[in-house]
């Protein structure tokens, strides 16, 4: 009898583990195939793209003959691509700085924000649904020389106008601040979710201890949304090293090539040139900074999330 009552829980307990299991095991379930397609299309993309790279496919040639690595060491070596290189690093350096602190003002800003906001939520969203070429047109009609609305501000005040995108590095500072304005939204949403998953207790505890806001800021919010922090800083490197929509309307890569960024530099190459390999080279060497920025971001995370 005991031995069957024994059984009976052994059995009860196997269901009810088999039962629990199903439960963890449906969401996985139900979002496989859409994670499934997109791995596919996007591990497709980027096998294709890393083959093409070793070969010579260009639209006047039938041909495609094997070269290897001849398209990386072209490229290093091409005073053009260096440029673009050096202006991408600049245009990711800037964006990330610049909107790594911004967004996190702005995410202390909407948890500040108690009443209405969910609308100030809300709108903090608008630059990010709005296109880049919206974004590059609304840019380009700010600081255009001749009609840009800050031209005519300076005007007002009898101030000389200053021709924006003619001035190379004022021309990379304007696509640093609408690349900013266009992808920071995002990343404040995710510094915002941080804030608000600390304990509020922890604040009233700091406020009766006498803590000031900046001792709050570094040594509680900062520690705590260091996760998030990562996934902002992997955002914001992500889009600025593949910003194009943006750059193509505002500049197109001018005045020169000052404001020519890898990604505009690739398609320059395959669409403008039709070096097809040429441009696949590019790709895998932007794919390559994406990952290891990542990496470096990653390993900086676990570092101070440790701590």
């Amino acid at each position: 009898m005991a031995s069957t009552q024994v059984e009976t829980k052994t059995s009860l307990t196997q269901k009810l583990k088999n039962s629990s299991l199903k439960k963890k095991s449906i969401p996985y379930l139900l979002v496989f195939p859409a994670i499934l397609f997109v791995v596919g299309v996007l591990g497709y993309a980027i096998v294709a793209g890393v083959l093409m790279s070793l070969y010579d496919m260009q639209l006047s040639f039938a041909d495609a003959p094997f070269i290897g690595l001849q398209n990386y060491i072209y490229l290093f070596t091409d005073s053009t691509f260096l440029n673009s290189l050096f202006v991408s690093l600049i245009f990711v350096f800037g964006s990330v700085v610049l909107g790594l602190t911004l967004s996190l003002s702005f995410a202390l800003s909407l948890y500040k924000c108690k009443r209405s906001g969910n609308f100030f939520k809300a709108l903090s969203l608008v630059p990010y649904l709005i296109s880049g070429i919206a974004t590059a047109i609304m840019f380009r009609f700010l600081f255009s020389g001749d009609v840009g609305l800050i031209n005519m501000i300076l005007s007002t005040f009898g101030l000389d106008t200053v021709n924006f995108l003619a001035n190379p590095w004022w021309a990379l500072l304007i696509c640093i601040l609408a690349n900013v304005w266009f992808v920071c939204p995002f990343a404040t949403l995710i510094l915002l979710s941080g804030i608000q998953s600390v304990d509020q207790e922890l604040f009233d505890s700091a406020k009766i201890d006498g803590a000031h806001k900046h001792h709050i800021l570094l040594k509680i919010i900062l520690p705590l949304i260091a996760p998030m922090m990562g996934i902002s800083l992997i955002w914001l490197s992500f889009a600025s090293f593949n910003m194009f929509d943006v750059i193509l309307p505002l500049t197109n890569g001018g005045p020169g090539r000052a404001t020519e960024v890898m990604a505009l530099y690739m398609y320059n190459v395959a669409f403008d040139e039709l070096q097809y390999s040429l441009g696949s080279t590019v790709m895998v060497i932007i794919l390559f900074f994406n990952v290891l920025t990542s990496l470096i971001y990653l390993k900086v995370f676990n570092v101070n999330y440790s701590e």
